[in-house]
């Protein structure tokens, strides 16, 4: 059926975010192994391919695609100061880059990052899955500190559009984690505000030998966020979509053969959908414009 056939009313089903007659459209191939979707102001797309290369790119609105750095970094996220800032597991660091002047500078050392997001206070955040860590650099004194302790594996971190929330993904669990940012960059008030949904197990039995019985993981990966409040979640099964309120409106698959990295909102008006996977980069259009953080309006 028609997606408009869907429609649910006041819910923010897929009805609201998908658009008829859009596919998905193959805008980046032969990759080693490709992460770190994220937009800049003006919704150019960078993204990391982290082995073959490596490399941190740039496709800009006309599709051109230009190497920026020869480096790998499985999360990228701009900062308020216009620099792209990253994680880089491999040489347990922090860093941020100039794309004016081509110079990087190191902001955090001995560090496990995963993925990271930068407020429009120039607070960072990052997550170091294997110490069940969510830690905090202020970029005036660069000292980094666990803000959060006890995710079981957490990954994929994103901030609403007016940065007061803070949400990440648990790759071995079922919930998305959300806490309250405060002034002085502080995390509180930790909810699992959305259950992300899970393959059938089809090993293990109910206790009555009929009901299904759900994995405990989907692997919650790379997330993003939207002005409108919603929260996109990149799974095994596909992209997990949630309404401000965290309830799940739907999941939209993979379109690609390899495993699902993140996502991100990019494009001229940042409404265009764009997800890694493996070798591959996806781009659709929706009805979205993904949220600028690192700003202080979020718009």
């Amino acid at each position: 059926p028609s997606i408009s056939g869907q429609d649910l009313g006041g819910d923010m089903s897929l009805n609201k975010l998908l658009i008829d007659g859009e596919k998905w459209r193959l805008v980046a191939k032969d990759l080693g192994f490709c992460d770190g979707p994220c937009a800049d102001a003006d919704g150019n797309f960078y993204f990391s391919d982290m082995r073959k290369g490596p490399g941190i790119f740039r496709i800009s609105s006309d599709g051109t695609t230009t190497l920026l750095f020869k480096e790998a970094a499985s999360g990228l996220k701009f900062g308020p100061d216009g620099r792209l800032y990253a994680c880089q597991g491999k040489e347990k660091r922090i860093a941020a880059f100039d794309l004016k002047t081509k110079q990087m500078e190191v902001i955090a050392t001995d560090v496990q990052p995963n993925d990271l997001v930068v407020s429009h206070r120039g607070h960072i955040y990052f997550t170091e899955t294997r110490k069940k860590q969510v830690t905090f650099v202020d970029l005036k004194t660069k000292t980094a500190k666990a803000a959060d302790v006890g995710i079981t594996a957490p990954n994929g971190i994103a901030l609403s559009a007016d940065g007061g929330t803070l949400a990440v993904s648990d790759f071995r669990g079922r919930h998305v984690w959300v806490f309250r940012v405060e002034s002085d960059g502080s995390l509180k008030f930790k909810e699992p505000y959305m259950t992300m949904r899970t393959e059938v197990d089809v090993i293990a039995k109910s206790p009555d030998g009929r009901s299904p019985v759900y994995q405990e993981s989907c692997r919650g990966d790379g997330m993003t966020s939207d002005v409108q409040g919603r929260w996109y979640v990149a799974t095994e099964l596909g992209v997990q979509f949630f309404d401000p309120q965290g309830r799940i409106s739907g999941v939209i698959p993979n379109p690609g053969t390899k495993g699902m990295t993140s996502v991100g909102l990019a494009g001229p008006n940042r409404d265009y959908m764009f997800v890694t996977c493996g070798d591959q980069i996806f781009r659709r259009k929706v009805i979205a414009k993904g949220s600028l953080y690192f700003h202080s309006t979020g718009r």
